[in-house]
């Protein structure tokens, strides 16, 4: 992009054509005052006359623009692309307890559909900044909050149900999320809670955790996952090998619905199956989108020695011609 640093200097542009005016008066000045000039009859034999006279104007009006436009200062910006993104910080607190081994989520148990799930979520949106929290009857950070989403998959590929487990600390794990957001500054923060059980252990229970969410305008998304009733739960049989027992587990709903309801989200969602879990996935994509804006930024490069230059050379080239192959004579 081209600008000029002293624009009102581009003014005396107007000199050029009241210069060309005036040579023009005083050529025909000059014939009505030499009509019987013989250099004007040899010039006319020689016919060069047509050319050469209107050359050196033309030269000294190329000078005067170069001139003016170097006086004007050209500048040259290269143009630069600033983004500025309003982003939002997840913390994804996944439950890990031995429930999460049921596998009513087939072809794979329930904490296999909810990694694949939370796996995709995060591929979706490539600016924001993640964190993961796993809980069982403790609360442990896998994956600080980050711009790394390939630390974040790593984490995810790295979880396995807590099989010494005693007990669901779904008041811990959520506590744990907000903790990893609670010095953010972003213009949203969230935590996707995702348990298949009753929180039945832990020093911090669900419901201050999700006060403490709230005094610090964290929004909480809890997603209870299982089918309900009777579910297949793989068990190690000494005798028989590994078999599938139906097995009731419990999904404390209400406890959800409180959170969602004291962090201002609604309601807690539920998913029975891998597709419904998937489709809750989207919903929170589409609803917490990154903001962004653009500005671009110019650095300006002056310009003005290349219209230097071509005046000079202008310059030189009219004494050329002027010294060696047509001097300027009187008509």
């Amino acid at each position: 992009m081209l600008r000029f640093a002293q624009p009102l200097f581009l003014l005396l542009l107007l000199i050029i054509p009241g210069y060309l005016y005036l040579d023009l008066q005083m050529r025909k000045a000059r014939k009505l005052a030499l009509p019987n000039s013989r250099l004007r009859l040899l010039l006319s034999l020689s016919g060069n006359k047509r050319f050469w006279t209107y050359l050196y104007p033309a030269l000294r009006s190329l000078i005067l623009f170069f001139l003016i436009i170097a006086l004007a200062g050209p500048q040259w910006g290269i143009a630069s692309r600033d983004f500025r993104k309003k982003g939002v910080d997840i913390a994804i607190a996944l439950d890990v307890s031995g429930s999460m081994l049921a596998l009513d989520f087939l072809p794979q148990n329930r904490l296999g559909a909810a990694v694949k799930v939370a796996k995709d979520f995060v591929s979706r949106r490539p600016n924001d900044r993640f964190s993961l929290v796993a809980f069982s009857e403790y609360a442990v950070t896998c994956s600080p909050l980050s711009y790394d989403h390939a630390a974040v998959m790593a984490a995810l590929d790295h979880l396995e149900v807590n099989i010494q487990a005693s007990g669901t600390a779904i008041g811990m794990g959520l506590a744990k999320a907000v903790a990893r957001l609670k010095d953010s500054s972003a213009k949203s923060r969230i935590v996707i809670l995702v348990t298949d059980g009753v929180n039945n252990t832990g020093e911090i229970d669900p419901i201050s955790a999700a006060r403490m969410a709230a005094a610090l305008d964290i929004k909480v998304y809890p997603i209870g996952v299982g089918s309900g009733g009777m579910v297949p739960f793989p068990y190690a049989d000494p005798l028989f090998g590994s078999r599938n027992i139906p097995t009731l587990i419990e999904l404390d709903m209400q406890t959800l619905d409180k959170i969602a309801e004291i962090t201002h989200t609604g309601k807690a969602a539920k998913a029975e199956d891998a597709t419904q879990l998937r489709e809750i996935m989207k919903e929170l994509d589409a609803l917490q989108r990154t903001q962004f804006s653009s500005k671009i930024n110019y650095q300006w490069n002056d310009r003005f020695p290349i219209f230097l230059w071509l005046a000079l050379i202008l310059i030189g080239l009219e004494i050329l011609c002027k010294s060696y192959i047509m001097p300027v004579f009187p008509e």
